[in-house]
């Protein structure tokens, strides 16, 4: 796991650093630190990170800014923060997770938990998904995403008016950051079940989900013995 620490105070920077050290042991590949957006932002362009714990306010400067460019890109963010007034708002944009200062091993632990997949209890949940529209950054509400498609190491979003947008992120990194009503319905799909019509049966005993657009997409045999009671 490659992961970088923005934090501009030099002692809560080396407790994170010790802190994620002792979590994730050998899980780690490289751990880089910046005390500024400027020196976050060389970093993040210069290499590829999986995990990026972020500070809100760095001297000054609001870490907000960072967060919003960065909402499209494929990595997790931990927001690690006194402003615990803004966590909603973190978690709209996509974080992973928002930690609130002061923090300890065991709340920090639980931040990567959730990352690694052991930790699927969350509250709060993206409003939004965030992709790359030429020099701007598009902020998608999920009522208006009716499915979304893998598309090799990234993903394709579907929008209800049939429009599509390419986001960074993998299917199962964007599954830890939507809601219940975005359920995996097959190994390439992603669904908002409250866009669908039905279930269909096709061809070869094949199951298809119908949504009020008329679009379908398949549906894995297992998941579709699960949604017809769902449905029904």
């Amino acid at each position: 796991m490659n992961i970088l620490i923005v934090e501009d105070e030099a002692s809560i920077r080396d407790r994170l650093l010790r802190l994620t050290r002792s979590i994730l042991e050998n899980r780690i590949q490289s751990l880089e630190t910046a005390n500024s957006l400027p020196e976050a932002e060389s970093l993040l362009a210069a290499n590829s990170f999986d995990v990026l714990l972020l500070d809100l306010n760095l001297n000054g400067e609001d870490g907000f800014e960072l967060l919003k460019s960065l909402a499209t890109r494929s990595f997790h963010t931990i927001v690690v923060s006194a402003y615990s007034q803004r966590a909603i708002e973190a978690f709209e944009l996509g974080v992973i997770d928002f930690v609130a200062k002061p923090f300890d091993q065991e709340r920090l632990a639980k931040s990567f938990n959730r990352i690694l997949g052991s930790d699927t209890t969350r509250s709060h949940f993206a409003k939004f998904l965030a992709v790359r529209s030429h020099t701007r950054i598009e902020l998608i509400p999920l009522d208006e995403i009716e499915y979304i498609q893998a598309d090799g190491p990234c993903s394709l979003i579907v929008k209800t008016d049939g429009s599509q947008r390419p986001h960074d992120k993998m299917l199962k990194d964007l599954s830890q950051l939507l809601p219940p009503s975005f359920e995996r319905v097959h190994k390439s799909f992603i669904a908002n079940m409250k866009a669908i019509s039905g279930l269909q049966n096709g061809a070869n005993h094949k199951n298809n989900l119908s949504f009020h657009s008329g679009k379908q997409i398949p549906v894995s045999r297992s998941k579709a013995k699960e949604l017809k009671t769902k449905i029904q």
